[in-house]
C-alpha cells in the first residue's frame, strides 16, 4: 500500500474526528469564558486575602464557571444566528452557516450547564451557584432573547451578567454577599461599558446591518466617558472596602487614569473607529490590570 495514500487517509480521519470538536469550543466562545475566568481568578483570590489555595477548590470554580458560561453563549448563538448572518464578523459561526442543528446545540448547552452547576453546587456552595445561575438567566434570558433586539439599554442589562463571573469566585470562597461582593458587581458593570459601547462602535456597520438598536456617536462617547468615571471611583472605593495595599490603588489609578484620558481626547468623527479601538484595547488592559491587582492585594 502507498504510504502517502495511507498517511492521507490518516489525515482524513483525524480531521474529520476534530471537527466536531472544533465546533463544539467554537460555540462556547473560549476569548469570553478565558476573559471572565481572568477576574474569577482575581476575585477568588481577593476573598482568600492572603491565605493558601486550595487548588482543587479553586479548579472547580474555575471549570465550573467556564461551562456555566459556555452553556450561555451557546444558547446564545442559537438565538442569535439569522443576526449571525447578516454580520461580516459573525457570519462564519456554526449555527449561521448551519454547521450544526439547533437542537443538537441546545442539548450541549443543556450538557455543559448541567455539569458546570454540578460542580459549583458540589464544590463550591450555594451562594456561588446562586449566583452563576443569576449570570446565565441575564445573559440567556433577559439580555439575548428580551433584550438586545429591543433596545440599547440591552448592553446594561448584559453588563450585570459580565459581573457574575467575580462575584462567583469571591463568594466560591466566603459564601456570602457583603459588602465587596455588591461592590465587585458595580465595578465590572462599570467596566463593561465602555468596552461594550467601544465594540458597537468599531463594529457599527455590522449592528446595522444586523438591525440591532445602537447609540448616536455623540450619546456613545458621553455614555462611555460617565462608565469610566464611574468604574475608576467603584474600583478605588472596593480597595477602600477590600483594606487593599497601596500597589492596587497605584495600578488601578494609573490604568484607569490613562483609560479616562482617551475618552476624553475624542477625534472626530471620521476617526472614530481608530478611536474606539483604542478604548477596546486598553479595556483588556484595565480589567487584566485590576484582575492583577486583586490577586495581589
Amino acid at each position: 500500500m502507498d504510504h502517502g495514500q495511507h498517511s492521507s487517509q490518516h489525515a482524513g480521519a483525524l480531521k474529520q474526528w476534530l471537527l466536531p470538536l472544533n465546533v463544539g469550543i467554537e460555540l462556547t466562545k473560549p476569548g469570553i469564558i478565558f476573559g471572565n475566568l481572568a477576574s474569577v481568578f482575581g476575585a477568588y483570590c481577593l476573598a482568600g486575602a492572603g491565605q493558601p489555595i486550595a487548588p482543587g477548590h479553586l479548579l472547580a470554580t474555575l471549570l465550573g464557571t467556564a461551562l456555566v458560561i459556555g452553556c450561555g453563549c451557546v444558547i446564545n448563538n442559537c438565538v442569535d444566528r439569522d443576526i449571525d448572518r447578516r454580520m461580516v464578523r459573525t457570519c462564519h459561526r456554526a449555527l449561521a452557516i448551519r454547521a450544526v442543528s439547533v437542537p443538537t446545540a441546545l442539548c450541549y448547552a443543556l450538557a455543559l450547564g448541567m455539569i458546570g452547576f454540578g460542580l459549583l453546587w458540589t464544590r463550591t456552595n450555594a451562594v456561588a451557584c446562586a449566583a452563576a445561575a443569576v449570570g446565565l438567566l441575564i445573559y440567556a434570558g433577559v439580555y439575548t432573547c428580551l433584550m438586545k433586539r429591543r433596545s440599547h439599554w440591552g448592553t446594561l442589562v448584559g453588563s450585570l451578567s459580565g459581573a457574575m463571573p467575580p462575584v462567583i469566585g469571591y463568594c466560591a470562597v466566603t459564601a456570602r454577599l457583603d459588602a465587596t461582593a455588591w461592590m465587585l458587581i458595580v465595578v465590572f458593570c462599570c467596566w463593561q461599558m465602555p468596552h461594550s459601547h467601544a465594540i458597537t462602535l468599531m463594529r457599527r456597520d455590522d449592528f446595522k446591518a444586523a438591525g440591532l438598536p445602537t447609540l448616536t456617536l455623540a450619546e456613545a462617547r458621553k455614555q462611555i466617558l460617565g462608565y469610566m468615571i464611574a468604574f475608576l471611583a467603584a474600583s478605588l472605593l472596593l480597595g477602600l472596602i477590600s483594606r487593599l495595599g497601596v500597589a492596587y490603588f497605584l495600578l488601578v489609578a494609573s490604568l484607569g487614569g490613562y483609560w479616562l484620558w482617551l475618552a476624553l481626547h475624542s477625534p472626530p468623527a471620521t476617526e472614530q473607529k481608530a478611536w474606539a479601538r483604542k478604548i477596546f484595547a486598553v479595556s483588556i488592559m484595565v480589567v487584566l490590570g485590576l484582575n492583577l491587582a486583586m490577586t495581589l492585594g
